[in-house]
């Protein structure tokens, strides 16, 4: 079933899911998000989890913030495989040295995670 506003895309029945989350001393805060819940596994790595299988996955987009944006100059998320079976997505946050890191304080990820849900 589709939510109350569809997203226009060049596949039927695209959903998103749009999250953010907020770094907070060695841990995360989730401020976004309905229906997925992220949490922190290790330094740097996090798990998006949803209730149910959601589909096709399709991509996800991930972007950053900070209260001094600088901070978060050369950071990237790299994700890891949808798995349907658990429905769990790992994703893992990298800073400027290409080392694993943290969300620090006043640090957040904005991202989308795209479903097709046909035949669901």
């Amino acid at each position: 079933m589709l939510g109350a506003s569809p997203v226009r895309a060049n596949e039927e029945e695209v959903v998103a899911h749009h999250v953010r989350i907020l770094g907070v001393n060695g841990g995360v805060t989730q401020q976004d998000g309905n229906g997925v819940t992220i949490t922190r596994t290790g330094e740097g790595a996090y798990l998006a989890t949803w209730g149910d299988d959601q589909g096709q996955f399709l991509g996800w987009n991930i972007g950053f913030g900070a209260a001094t944006p600088a901070d978060c100059a050369g950071y990237t998320g790299v994700r890891d495989t949808y798995t349907a079976g658990t429905p769990t997505l790992a994703f893992i946050v990298y800073n400027s040295s290409f080392a694993a890191a943290d969300l620090i304080a006043n640090q957040y990820a904005d991202i989308i995670f795209y479903f097709k849900r046909t035949g669901l």
